[in-house]
């Protein structure tokens, strides 16, 4: 499955878990934190990001970033999913999910490591809180609302989230009241688990009120 080719794709090595890629294929950029194995690689001149799963969830999660990019919604572009994989000796490897890398992007965690505002952690909620109304409005039932599930692009004196990990989301017609309220109160759960988390870390300014 892809929405356009880059030839140079052709010349990655499928054969191998995406885990134990050639250092020189990979782009040193900052990655959130993931349940699966993930890599920014080179291709020619672009940087796209690959997930490796299992081949059902990489095609449900690609037909999903596809219709949410047509609706001019903020996602990560997806590109392409590589199935029927083998290792050398036959033995079958999981899907690849393949993005094209979001420019000067970075993960919520990668902000804190900089010197930043101390009303950053607030606008960054701002942010994934507009990114939550705008998917809602669209019908698209999220279903993992975090700070680890969004890209941020700095917008001025604010931020844009983007959308990144669609895995366990559903587009539908209309979402319920309960959807909405799921999702809400999911985002009000792990925003504070990942608050705590950065504190933990001394990640976090001392006068954010967790």
């Amino acid at each position: 499955t892809a929405a356009s080719s880059n030839p140079k794709m052709f010349t990655l090595p499928w054969h191998k878990p995406l885990a134990t890629w050639p250092e020189d294929l990979l782009a040193n950029l900052p990655r959130g934190i993931s349940r699966h194995v993930v890599r920014f690689v080179h291709v020619g001149d672009e940087v796209y990001a690959m997930k490796e799963i299992t081949r059902q969830v990489a095609e449900r999660e690609y037909e999903i970033l596809r219709r949410l990019q047509k609706l001019e919604l903020p996602t990560v572009i997806p590109i392409a999913v590589v199935t029927g994989r083998h290792d050398r000796n036959g033995e079958p490897l999981e899907a690849i999910l393949v993005t094209r890398h979001l420019k000067f992007s970075l993960p919520y965690r990668a902000l804190f490591a900089r010197n930043l505002q101390p009303d950053t952690a607030e606008r960054l909620i701002d942010a994934l809180a507009v990114l939550l109304v705008r998917l809602h409005l669209a019908g698209f039932y999220w279903g993992d609302v975090s700070l680890s599930n969004v890209l941020f692009l700095r917008d001025a004196d604010a931020f844009s989230a983007f959308l990144v990990d669609a895995e366990t989301g559903d587009l539908q017609v209309q979402l319920t009241d309960g959807q909405r309220e799921y999702d809400i109160d999911l985002a009000r759960t792990n925003i504070i688990g990942e608050l705590m988390d950065l504190a933990s870390g001394r990640l976090l300014p001392s006068d954010v009120d967790e």
